[in-house]
């Protein structure tokens, strides 16, 4: 089955969407769907056993999958003093390997690189209003390490699916400041004190999910350009 489709399983068991499932263990949509579209279970184990928490399965079964589908073939010597242990013996030898597993795996995750970044405690998108300027509406985050995020200035986190299907609900987007951007280009806009992530349009903001209407600008508008989207966490 794989590990990703597990877990596809047993959120359609559970009645839960990704994007649901992302906000409650804290992770960006686009990393679940990577587990779940390409199998792939680099994931901290924290966060692994929290998924598990809130699905309600045992992390056993997965592991279980996991070994199945990403089989090792043991070194010969290994091989022929494990198939001479009794249960115990195996059992034994499984659970140090586990335990040994999890320590490494959280110490790997722990020496990765990261950036600290400014991220804004609102939303942009859906029609929620946001100052840039007010230095209580930050937190300090811990991204990936990549080059865009050393080209960004700051984070803001999506809310709303008008953006699909590039952004996504509670996606994490990465912001260059600057005045603005080229037609065609995707950023971050204030009009009349509500903010929005777009497609520049010249005369208007375009969404990407053909179910939104374009914002046309009037000459009554305050709009204002905050920044060019160059990534994502």
């Amino acid at each position: 089955m794989g590990f990703g489709k597990l877990l596809e399983e047993k959120m359609k068991e559970k009645g839960v969407k990704q994007a649901e499932l992302a906000a409650a263990v804290g992770l960006p949509k686009t990393t679940l769907s990577s587990m779940i579209l390409r199998d792939n279970t680099k994931i901290e184990i924290e966060k692994f056993l929290d998924i598990c928490e809130y699905l309600d399965c045992n992390p056993e079964e997965f592991y279980s999958e996991f070994k199945r589908t990403h089989a090792v073939k043991m070194p010969p010597l290994f091989a022929r003093k494990y198939d001479r242990l009794d249960e115990f013996g195996k059992d034994m030898v499984n659970t140090v390997l586990e335990k040994e597993y999890i320590r490494c795996t959280a110490i790997s995750a722990a020496q990765e690189s990261v950036l600290k970044i400014r991220h804004s405690f609102y939303k942009v998108s859906a029609g929620t209003g946001f100052e840039l300027g007010n230095g209580d509406q930050w937190e300090t985050i811990s991204i990936p390490d990549t080059p865009e995020a050393h080209k960004a200035d700051f984070a803001l986190t999506i809310k709303g699916d008008s953006m699909e299907p590039v952004y996504f609900n509670e996606d994490i987007v990465l912001v260059r400041e600057q005045q603005a951007i080229d037609l065609g280009e995707i950023g971050i806009f204030i009009i009349n004190g509500t903010g929005y992530i777009k497609k520049y349009g010249g005369d208007r903001l375009i969404s990407l999910n053909a179910e939104y209407e374009d914002i046309v600008f009037s000459e009554f508008d305050d709009i204002r350009c905050v920044g060019k989207v160059i990534g994502r966490i």
